[in-house]
């Protein structure tokens, strides 16, 4: 404690204090690989998808399957960006 009846200004209790947008300021400051732990840490952390989430991660899976076996090309983002341009032209 400190002369106020405080706890010791630890690392924990100093990060505890810190705002989002410090912690954001941290965390950019690690290595890729810290923060990628970190990533995955926090994505552990939250709960569960729930069941229409469900639905939509196995419908992400089936694609990534269909593109992983070759029954689907991968469109590059430029493609999908000019196939959607010319599909919007055709609804006016």
């Amino acid at each position: 404690m400190d002369s106020l009846g405080l706890p010791a200004r630890s690392e924990e209790y100093s990060f505890r204090l810190m705002s989002v947008a410090d912690i954001k300021r941290v965390v950019a400051g690690l290595p890729e690989q810290e923060r990628a732990e970190l990533a995955a840490w926090l994505l552990d952390s939250l709960p569960a998808p729930s069941s229409a989430d469900e639905d939509d991660l196995q419908e992400a899976v089936r694609r990534r399957e269909d593109l992983d076996s070759g029954r689907v090309a991968p469109l590059a983002a430029a493609q999908f960006w000019s196939d959607l341009d010319r599909a919007r032209a055709q609804w006016k």
